[in-house]
């Protein structure tokens, strides 16, 4: 179940979502009418099936219809994904951040990397590694980042 969570500032109206996009996921009931500038936190996605996806495009189709502009932080590595799949799951809108999954070689502890993308372009494939928030281990990131990045060269 999606959950939202609003809140504006300034001339700027702020959505955060949390659960998860599926076929009983009315985003424009969740939502609301588009606004004409909207920020759409993703940190707390943790699913979105395929019926999921045709609500998600339907709805910030027509965002982008009425010119809404619409900026996307914090997407979860499940948002990652899509964005990946489908070429428009995004709608014109614009990617601000992302997690990153890293896992630490020592303890096998999994946890995730904020970066901006305005950052992650700068860096290419050359992700930095972190220490593990656990142990004293390194952790490294934990997908192929030519797949997982692939949205970048978009």
């Amino acid at each position: 179940m999606l959950q939202v969570e609003k809140s504006q500032k300034g001339s700027i109206f702020l959505f955060k979502l949390s659960g998860n996009i599926e076929e009983n996921t009315k985003l424009d009931e969740a939502l609301g009418e588009p606004k004409p500038q909207m920020e759409i936190h993703l940190k707390d996605i943790s699913r979105i099936n395929s019926i999921g996806v045709k609500g998600w495009i339907k709805y910030f189709q027509n965002c982008q219809a009425k010119g809404t502009k619409i900026t996307f932080t914090e997407c979860s590595t499940a948002i990652v994904e899509q964005i990946n799949l489908i070429s428009n799951f995004t709608c014109g809108g614009a990617i601000e951040s992302i997690y990153l999954p890293y896992s630490c070689g020592k303890c096998r502890t999994e946890q995730l990397c904020l970066l901006k993308v305005e950052d992650l372009k700068k860096l290419g494939m050359n992700l930095p590694t972190l220490k593990c928030s656990k142990c004293t281990g390194t952790a490294e990131f934990d997908d192929i980042p030519e797949d997982y990045l692939a949205f970048l060269s978009r």
